[in-house]
């Protein structure tokens, strides 16, 4: 157990880029594809954030749309992936044709 705590949860984060001509659709994505989402990879929770800023103050962020799915281990992520990626993947551009960063992370504290 890593720094000592209970056993960690794995966070797969998908970052959407933002850019000046990137389209996303916050409301297909928030009632059509993360539904979707849920029902074919359960994860245990999923949260999803618009960017609203970078650093300072006004500027640009980074991401327009990042989600967090969580998984209980790595196992079960490309697990899930493997089975669904292809269908969840094939929905993407009815919400958006930004560039798509995945991490995949252990959560330790």
């Amino acid at each position: 157990m890593p720094w000592g705590y209970a056993p960690a949860m794995i966070r797969a984060t998908f970052s959407y880029l933002a850019g000046s001509s990137v389209h996303f659709d916050f409301t297909y994505y928030v009632e059509r594809h993360i539904p979707l989402a849920r029902r074919l990879l359960e994860p245990a929770r999923v949260e999803v954030d618009r960017g609203v800023s970078g650093e300072e103050r006004g500027s640009a962020p980074r991401s327009v749309c990042v989600a967090h799915l969580y998984f209980a281990t790595v196992e079960d992520y490309y697990s899930a992936l493997t089975r669904h990626g292809d269908e969840l993947g094939r929905d993407v551009p009815n919400y958006t044709d930004a560039e798509l960063e995945i991490l995949v992370s252990e959560i330790i504290a």
